[in-house]
């Protein structure tokens, strides 16, 4: 299936058509080798009031046509989907319009993830499409976001610079990165963030930005990306970020940089920060960016982005005077600060005011040619692929639990697309298949007709290792094996990850006083619920809360060889008869390069191995090894399985594609639906027959 690369070779070019949508102010960026100065703003006074309009935009992940299935949008009232390009731009237009009549500047900034989620990555070849839509509604500036690294340094350095080109004729948007740091020295691996290097060293990325709106108030703009987001960038290495707002070294790097924007005269400081905004239970809010605020003074405002936790105001941290707010996720709302500010004084009111974008808000004429241009593309090489094009319906969804999984609970999407992971590994021998929450990134909703779009977007996340295979977008999937007590503690770590979000549970163990209950306590507080991972060709039971959630090692169940969908009510055998004389010592395991990567991480390592839960995974060679990062990409699965070929990977994407319209008997269809026979709610809770994780009542004490 080499011809998947004309995915990426064959996409035409897009013209960006500037009509109707001027800049956000046509204020001048202050860097004189590109936007020279054209007009004298007003010199401002001590005590003076101003006013500015700051929009947002954050993790918007490729989502050229917004949230929803696919082959509705743009169908007037049968609509069903939100956000997207078209939408945001016409708010955009439309806010620049009416405060333009009330003489009021507007900044508009997005805080990073534009790239990494729907097919349009299919366009990464050329000028990305979040590239040509930014650039066509004129940002005064971006950042780069977790999602960006997915492809590593090297890569996201040449998007960027077909982006701008040498003229930076096509793309004139500021790029700031502030606490971004490039490798120096010979090591091995350290080139790979040259590209970069070369795109700070001729000032198409900076570490800072001031821009003079034309009511003479100046604005300092810095883009930073949190410890939490770093975590979810494996591929970054060996660009590093300084964020760890415990270290004071790090903490002063990035009070460094606001001092910089305060001496060169910056009224305002508006902080890009891809690093996260939570909500507590008790309404209150945490997260990285709470942490910078209280770390770092003389931030005004910081624009969030990475936790998709959409604020309907601004977020004052105690003791601070910096604003904290965020757009959401996924272009569904665009979030608008009205901001007054006095000279000498600094920000004295700020008030948000969200913009849902649903289906009811008209689509830009301009910015919907774009994506007309961009799905001509996409469809050209998909046809010379033999595929469908991205509007086709080639399948059909009737379930009703089917959604994006949010929660670290098993779910009908979780148990679908660990199935379909597990179906690669064939019907001969057991196996399992292992996907964590994280990288599904979409779900259906019933009914809904299944274009290749709606199910690429599902596992659309990812890059490889490979300069080779890094033409096609998506995690390669890998072929591992695992022992039955790496198995039982993957079991375990699953279980744990539900603790984690009870409420309840982690109060007691908080208000325990017991030392080792307050340990766990620390460590569930480090597993989120992007971190729960599906599983499908086993099934266990844990005690739940009443038993700390421990899972009875002799309830683990291995499913037959080609019960893809983990329906038998009397599996194969117990997981205890691993290594058995007629059986094997290791099963084979189907997961992503991602997955991989963050079972090697030493945070994790640590983690897992102060709660006893080693896991490993070993290669599937005549005498497994110990998988690391310098023989992971012999794990890959291969789509035609010839030498001579090499290794032509099959993307995480492949296998739900693969699994959809494999037919009724491995798919669970029934006239090409999806059911909820398989993946409906009562499959998952009708208790041991068919659930995979369930919970049961400890054993009474003898």
């Amino acid at each position: 299936m080499r011809y998947f690369r004309l995915l990426l070779m064959t996409l035409i070019a897009i013209v960006l058509v500037t009509s109707g949508c001027g800049s956000s102010n046509d204020n001048p960026v202050v860097d004189p080798v590109v936007d020279p100065i054209e007009i004298t703003p007003p010199t401002l006074n001590t005590g003076e009031t101003v006013k500015f309009t700051l929009l947002q935009t954050t993790d918007v992940h490729h989502r050229a046509i917004g949230t929803g299935p696919f082959a509705t949008y743009g169908t007037g009232t049968t609509d069903q989907t939100t956000g997207g390009y078209a939408r945001i731009a016409t708010k955009i237009t439309e806010i620049r319009s009416a405060k333009a009549s009330e003489g009021t500047p507007v900044v508009l900034v997005d805080s990073g993830d534009y790239l990494m989620g729907t097919v349009y990555d299919l366009t990464l070849g050329g000028v990305p499409a979040a590239m040509s839509f930014i650039g066509l509604m004129k940002y005064d500036a971006i950042t780069l976001g977790n999602h960006e690294f997915d492809y590593g340094p090297a890569p996201l350095a040449g998007f960027l610079d077909k982006a701008m080109g040498k003229d930076r004729s096509s793309f004139q948007v500021p790029v700031v990165a502030s606490n971004m740091v490039t490798a120096s020295g010979d090591a091995e691996g350290d080139d790979e963030d040259d590209g970069l290097e070369a795109l700070i060293q001729e000032g198409r990325i900076k570490d800072s930005l001031l821009i003079t709106l034309p009511n003479g108030l100046k604005v300092g703009l810095l883009g930073l990306l949190g410890a939490h987001a770093e975590s979810d960038a494996p591929l970054a290495k060996p660009v590093s970020f300084q964020n760890d707002l415990s270290d004071p070294t790090h903490v002063a790097f990035i009070q460094a940089r606001v001092k910089l924007l305060r001496d060169a005269g910056a009224h305002v400081v508006i902080a890009m920060s891809h690093s996260g905004l939570t909500k507590a239970a008790d309404g209150s809010y945490e997260g990285n960016d709470v942490d910078l605020a209280k770390a770092v003074t003389g931030i005004d405002i910081i624009a969030s982005g990475h936790d998709h936790e959409m604020t309907v105001a601004p977020v004052t941290p105690e003791g601070t005077d910096t604003r904290i707010i965020c757009a959401g996720s996924y272009g569904e709302n665009l979030a608008q600060l009205d901001v007054t500010v006095k000279i000498g004084t600094g920000v004295t009111d700020a008030e948000q005011e969200n913009h849902s974008l649903t289906s009811d808000v008209a689509l830009s004429s301009d910015v919907s040619f774009m994506v007309a241009l961009l799905d001509g593309g996409i469809n050209e090489a998909l046809g010379e692929a033999s595929l469908p094009a991205i509007n086709d319906i080639i399948a059909f969804n009737a379930s009703t639990n089917v959604e994006k999984p949010c929660a670290p609970t098993e779910t009908g999407m979780g148990n679908l697309v660990s199935d379909s992971l597990r179906y690669l590994a064939g019907p001969d021998l057991p196996a399992l298949g292992l996907v964590a929450n994280g990288v599904i990134r979409n779900g259906f909703i019933a009914p809904q007709g299944l274009t290749f779009a709606d199910i690429y977007s599902v596992l659309p996340l990812g890059m490889t290792l490979d300069p080779d295979n890094q033409d096609i977008p998506g995690y390669p999937l890998l072929n591992v094996l695992m022992d039955k007590t790496s198995i039982g503690n993957l079991c375990q770590l699953i279980a744990l990850t539900e603790a984690a979000s009870d409420s309840e549970f982690m109060n007691g163990l908080f208000l325990s006083g017991n030392e080792s209950l307050l340990e766990l306590y620390g460590t569930l507080l480090n597993l989120s619920a992007d971190y729960y991972m599906n599983l499908s060709g086993i099934r266990f039971n844990h005690y739940g809360r009443a038993g700390y959630y421990q899972v009875d090692p002799f309830s683990i169940q291995v499913y037959a060889p080609g019960d893809f969908k983990c329906q038998a009510q009397s599996p194969a055998f117990p997981l205890t008869d691993l290594q058995s004389p007629d059986l094997p010592t290791m099963l084979p395991c189907v997961l992503d390069l991602y997955m991989v990567l963050m079972l090697q991480d030493p945070g994790l390592q640590k983690l897992l191995a102060d709660n006893g839960l080693k896991i490993s995974a070993y290669t599937p060679s005549e005498i497994p090894e110990p998988v690391t990062i310098d023989n992971v990409l012999s794990c890959r699965l291969d789509q035609d399985q010839n030498p001579d070929n090499g290794i032509q990977e099959v993307k995480e994407w492949m296998a739900l594609l693969t699994f959809l319209t494999s037919g009724e008997e491995a798919g669970g269809f029934s006239g090409n639906s999806l059911t909820n026979e398989f993946y409906g709610v009562d499959a998952i809770t009708d208790g041991e027959d068919t659930s995979r994780v369930n919970v049961v009542p400890p054993p009474i004490p003898e």
